[in-house]
């Protein structure tokens, strides 16, 4: 990928991650094998995260809202080495006071993305998709909140932190 068409694509909401033997992961390997880890022992891949496309959002601070995330779709369907998974890190959606007008939105959303040609796409919820009703709507459209999978021997770890405003993740409970 050339520089520009990286920056073409974080200038559309998101950005592109290379997991190359990840750092640290040789080291690693090389500690726990006992000797030289071979270069044929790690699996790099390509993935795609994209973040607070916030469809339905309208004001001045995005003038194009109603285009930017189809135009990101595009941009990755577009991309000449397709990544492997697409995962959007939360605020698929402009926050909305109306439950209605939430799915709505979140309906919207997910027919957008569908014209995603990647085969795995992986959602997280942000506070504005989930943080007013504990993520009902957005389980509705997208599944579970929180989750894991993994990918080329790399475990993915999804956490909810916004649809419980009382949660503490990370922290003892008092």
């Amino acid at each position: 990928m050339q520089r520009r068409d990286f920056l073409a694509l974080t200038a559309v909401g998101g950005g592109v991650v290379f997991a190359s033997a990840l750092a640290g992961c040789a080291t690693r390997a090389e500690n726990m094998s006992g000797g030289k880890a071979m270069a044929a022992d790690y699996k790099d891949f390509f993935f795609v995260q994209l973040s607070d496309s916030h469809w339905g959002y309208q004001g001045p601070a995005n003038p194009d809202a109603a285009v930017t995330l189809r135009k990101a779709v595009a941009t990755v369907n577009a991309l000449e080495t397709p990544p492997e998974f697409i995962v959007f890190t939360g605020d698929l959606t402009h926050t909305t006071d109306d439950p209605v007008e939430r799915r709505r939105r979140l309906a919207e959303f997910k027919s957008i993305v569908a014209d995603l040609k990647v085969k795995t796409v992986h959602f997280m919820p942000g506070e504005h998709d989930a943080s007013l009703d504990r993520g009902a709507a957005f389980k509705e459209s997208f599944g579970d909140t929180f989750y894991t999978f993994d990918h080329k021997d790399v475990h993915f770890i999804a956490i909810d932190n916004v649809s419980d405003p009382g949660a503490k993740i990370g922290l003892a409970a008092q």
